[in-house]
């Protein structure tokens, strides 16, 4: 299995323990008198065997990313260097000018210096986003 075929399974195992939580509240409690929907035991079982395999994935998937090396750096270096400069684009990209309703306000920061690094950021998440997709598509799980 490739790297970015188990990251899709990731999300659906995610996604599916989402849907398992929710048929668990649904018939965890009833009214009395009523009948529940699926048997409660069943889903424990079944949150149970899903939850394992999610850890399985995540364990095996954090592996790969800790041992395929991408010019020169692990890439899990280059998966929190990309969230990182996710984090900081969306902050510096945040940042406005002034609004229309502000009376008299005055940038304390250089706006475009700001926006410049911004872009050069936005430029580097991209190129780093490149290449660990394309890694996840060459690299086999371990």
């Amino acid at each position: 299995m490739r790297l970015a075929e188990a990251l899709a399974e990731r999300k659906a195992l995610d996604a599916r323990l989402s849907s398992i939580e929710g048929r668990l509240r649904a018939n965890a409690r009833i009214q009395e008198g009523d009948a529940v929907s699926e048997d409660p035991e069943r889903l424990f079982a079944l949150l149970d065997s899903t939850a394992e395999e999610l850890r399985t994935l995540m364990v095996r998937i954090a592996r790969t990313n800790r041992e395929t090396v991408v010019d020169g750096r692990p890439l899990a270096d280059w998966i929190a260097e990309r969230d990182v400069s996710v984090r900081r684009f969306n902050i510096l990209s945040g940042i406005e000018r002034r609004s229309a309703d502000d009376v008299r306000v005055v940038p304390v920061i250089d706006v475009v210096a700001r926006k410049h690094e911004a872009d050069a950021l936005a430029a580097r998440i991209r190129g780093i986003d490149a290449r660990i997709q394309a890694t996840n598509w060459a690299t086999e799980l371990c």
